[in-house]
């Protein structure tokens, strides 16, 4: 059972990947098929609507059975739409049902393995997170070698198989008084900050990589290509460094984020800029790591603010960051950059000044 869990925790955190991504590639020909433009903007406002619920009811879960499996059918019931429908407003009625599914989803794919593997939590989920990733390289790809249509058949066939692989998924190990964390009062916000700073950089640097490089003057098809390096070297910096961040989690963190700083620095040279895939593959614990340290040394009640905040880094300032002219990129990139690394320090000394075991 263990095994048809973790699995399932895996494929569905893979939907996630292609929920978020598939767009990407679709969209150029949602405008061709439906003669839609700016109208693309409320399917993106929906899914985060939708995204919001999630997490709110994601978080107050107390079985996972049947909801877990029905929060996968609903992702599998919004992609059929897209792929069936013969009008954008169909796309538009399905984002609210993506974005609910994907987050309850998210919250329960990453609570379930640390829950089955508490011995190598850490280790687990970065390992399970790179399959996000793999769903993010693989959709773009599918929606445009394949007509759009039949990918998004296939990933709804997908999402549903994976809610029969967590059917009768266990209900979440939640604390009691006697057994909840006491965190030092200035821990979460640190956490919440750090994790706002995280995610904006891992979506700006998935998003706005392609425009600076473009406005460099690269070929389209080679930052196409990049792009999805980037993603891949994500994938394997999650299964790769999960080992060396299991030990001293926070310092060794820090010291990944220092080498990342000197990859954002390609981005100042024009000739080294399709080097910044690198940055992804150092970044890539990063996630993961925040989750499992807020899940062990607060508890599971902040496990849904780590979603709430998560969702302002990759909405709020990556919008902010379309207002930049586009030379003015890399410096944006560069001080969130500074600021993470800022923040994980802090956060290295605030859990050190707990005296609690390390995570």
């Amino acid at each position: 059972m263990r095994l048809r869990f973790t699995l399932g925790s895996g494929l569905a955190l893979l939907v996630s990947g292609i929920i978020g991504a598939a767009p990407g590639g679709a969209i150029p020909q949602w405008g061709t098929e439906f003669g839609v433009s700016r109208e693309i903007a409320g399917y993106f406002n929906l899914l985060f609507v939708g995204g919001l619920l999630g997490t709110f009811l994601g978080s107050r879960m107390r079985h996972r059975h049947p909801w877990l499996s029905l929060a996968l059918i609903a992702e599998g019931a919004g992609l059929l739409l897209v792929a069936l429908t013969p009008q954008f407003k169909g796309i538009l009625a399905a984002a609210p049902f993506l974005g609910l599914g994907l987050m309850v989803c998210n919250f329960h794919s990453n609570t379930l393995p640390a829950e089955l593997y508490p011995e190598g939590r850490l280790t687990v989920l970065n390992r399970i997170n790179a399959m996000f990733g793999v769903g993010s390289v693989l959709a773009p790809l599918l929606v445009t070698l394949l007509p759009w249509r039949v990918g998004y058949a296939l990933f709804a066939l997908l999402a549903l198989i994976t809610a029969g692989l967590l059917w009768q998924a266990p209900p979440p190990q939640l604390e009691t008084h006697s057994n909840r964390p006491q965190a030092h009062p200035t821990l979460l916000p640190l956490i919440l900050l750090t994790l706002v700073a995280y995610v904006a950089l891992e979506v700006v640097l998935a998003t706005f990589s392609g425009i600076y490089l473009r406005h460099l003057g690269y070929d389209p098809r080679l930052v196409g290509i990049l792009l999805s390096l980037h993603w891949i070297a994500f994938s394997l910096g999650r299964v790769t460094l999960s080992g060396f961040i299991a030990q001293r989690t926070l310092s060794r963190l820090g010291v990944l984020l220092a080498l990342t700083l000197g990859v954002i620095g390609v981005y100042f040279v024009p000739g080294l800029a399709f080097l910044f895939p690198l940055a992804g593959f150092l970044i890539s614990p990063t996630f993961p790591t925040l989750y499992g340290f807020t899940h062990q040394r607060v508890g599971y009640f902040a496990l849904a603010y780590v979603f709430y905040f998560s969702s302002v880094g990759a909405n709020l300032i990556p919008a902010a960051f379309a207002l930049l002219p586009v030379s003015a990129i890399p410096l944006g990139i560069l001080g969130i950059m500074l600021l993470l690394i800022l923040l994980i320090q802090l956060l290295r000394r605030q859990s050190e000044a707990t005296q609690r075991p390390a995570l």
